[in-house]
């Protein structure tokens, strides 16, 4: 099964729980759909009920007990992304986006067409709604039908199923001794200056507090003791908003409005390592030296933290799309350390915010191009509005996780050597990485020297960025990631007449450079 948007773009999806065969065409071809439980035998019916439970009881707050059900009609179909192996669920809904000039009354026509109601209009795409059919509880190939019949469509930009996904975080643990990312001294094993060279960087900016950086992610512990204070702090004193957005909670949930990490009542969501992935991302960006702790490599910058989903890594397509829009409204720059199938829905935001974010200056969305050793880009790292980010080690070389292709725009230093990254670590008891050991970061848990992978190399790249734009605040999204390009530190081999190595991109981003070249811009 695949569904195809406006773009070209096609994503694969094979059903787990039906076999059907059906013919579909296009303006310009017939398409075969062929779906084979056997091709993918992965049990999976504890996750289409959390899922479920998390995003389409249709009223009920996610961790509640209990899995709703259609009252009528064939059980909700779980499909695989065949690019990514992303795991996805559907019910009933689909996001439809129009095109700007397309009358009010034409929209109410298409839907009506098939029955279909609109459940909620997007407030953060004006021109996008979510709708259903109040009477029918279709199957996930019907929906996908009628999605691809709707984005055939002039009036229609895009209709796709309102998935919910796999989202996976892509951390790898080492064990490191210092941040060494930032200044390597060579000990331990590491080769010398096999680092950002951040202190050249300093000496002409550390960062400064209006150049905001979104952590997308499972979300970040805003009372931390090296982050509270390089926190986000909505200037409008009434919105409920103060810190940052949950997206994954509904709307109507107090929690909706609480970015930090969270526990969920239900049994499957008390596991050990709940919501830690977002903390140690923001410190590698933004963490304020204190007590010995650790810095980031902008630490006069801010962090936005936005949650988009738990620590079983599910989410809704549309509420991870939504995120970036919001994201976009309030930083300059986003870092997004996981990997997804492809989404309509998530490659419109993209394109909306490198076209309209910062005043159309345009926002950098940086993302971790995966760690499945060598295998392609993953997505969205690979969507052309987004920059891709591989991992490097403290030796110089390319960790053999990190994935590769012609999307590659440079690596980070990250784990995979003799060291990994040392960073922030959720404060709470019994929480994170590190619970309180000091040879896993500091005995009071505060800190972790267990996180690394393309999870640890993007958040770096994006505070290099942030301190680009706290130089010359004024460049074009285009021109910061062109500068940050052309400064890289060529290691490695195998790159091409044009300077690009599908392992290593342009090389390993130069903090000092790209800093030093944004100030020399007249």
């Amino acid at each position: 099964m695949h569904l195809v948007a406006k773009s070209g773009a096609r994503i694969e999806l094979t059903p787990l729980q039906t076999q059907v065969t059906t013919a579909r065409r296009t303006r310009n071809q017939r398409v075969e759909v062929a779906a084979d439980p056997a091709r993918d035998p992965v049990s999976t019916g504890a996750l289409v009920a959390h899922a479920a439970r998390g995003f389409f009881d249709l009223g009920r707050r996610a961790g509640n007990a209990g899995v709703p059900a259609p009252a009528q009609g064939p059980p909700p179909v779980t499909f695989r992304d065949e690019a990514s192996g992303a795991l996805r669920v559907v019910y009933r809904e689909v996001v439809v986006r129009f095109g700007r000039k397309v009358p009010q009354a034409t929209r109410r026509r298409i839907l009506a067409q098939r029955g279909f109601v609109v459940r909620r209009r997007n407030a953060w795409a004006g021109d996008q709604v979510v709708v259903y059919h109040p009477d029918r509880k279709y199957a996930g190939e019907e929906l996908l039908e009628i999605a691809n019949a709707w984005t055939a469509l002039d009036e229609v930009v895009f209709a796709t199923p309102n998935f919910v996904s796999q989202y996976w975080r892509l951390a790898m643990p080492r064990i490191p001794t210092a941040q060494w990312h930032l200044v390597n001294r060579g000990t331990g094993g590491a080769t010398k200056d096999e680092d950002v060279d951040v202190r050249e960087a300093w000496k002409i900016t550390p960062g400064k507090r209006a150049v905001v950086v979104a952590v997308l992610d499972d979300g970040v512990d805003i009372d931390h003791p090296n982050l509270k204070s390089r926190i986000w702090k909505n200037p409008d004193a009434a919105a409920p908003d103060r810190h940052g957005r949950d997206f994954f909670l509904p709307d109507d949930d107090p929690g909706h409005f609480d970015p930090r990490p969270k526990l969920f009542r239900h049994p499957f969501d008390q596991m050990k390592g709940n919501d830690i992935h977002g903390t140690p991302c923001a410190g590698v960006i933004a963490a304020a030296a204190k007590n010995g702790g650790a810095v980031g490599v902008a630490p006069g910058c801010r962090v936005l933290p936005v949650k988009v989903f738990h620590a079983d890594e599910l989410a809704a397509d549309e509420h991870v799309a939504n995120a970036i829009r919001y994201a976009a409204r309030h930083a300059a720059i986003l870092s997004c350390s996981w990997s997804s199938g492809y989404s309509s829905d998530l490659q419109q935001a993209l394109e909306d915010i490198a076209a309209g974010g910062r005043g159309e200056l345009g926002t950098l969305v940086f993302c971790a191009a995966g760690n499945d050793h060598g295998a392609p880009v993953s997505y969205p790292a690979r969507d052309p509005n987004a920059i891709a980010v591989g991992a490097s080690t403290d030796q110089g070389t390319l960790a053999s996780y990190s994935n590769v292709g012609a999307e590659i725009a440079f690596v980070a230093p990250s784990s995979g050597g003799v060291r990994g990254i040392f960073t922030t670590d959720v404060s709470y008891p019994d929480r994170g990485f590190n619970t309180g050991h000091a040879a896993a970061g500091g005995a009071d848990g505060l800190h972790t020297s267990e996180f690394g992978g393309t999870s640890s190399a993007t958040p770096l790249a994006a505070g290099v960025a942030a301190l680009v734009l706290s130089a010359r605040p004024d460049l074009p999204a285009a021109q910061v990631r062109s500068l940050m390009e052309s400064t890289c530190d060529r290691i490695g081999s195998g790159y091409d007449a044009n300077g690009h190595s599908p392992a290593f991109g342009r090389g390993r981003v130069n903090a000092g450079k790209a800093v030093a070249a944004a100030k020399a811009l007249r």
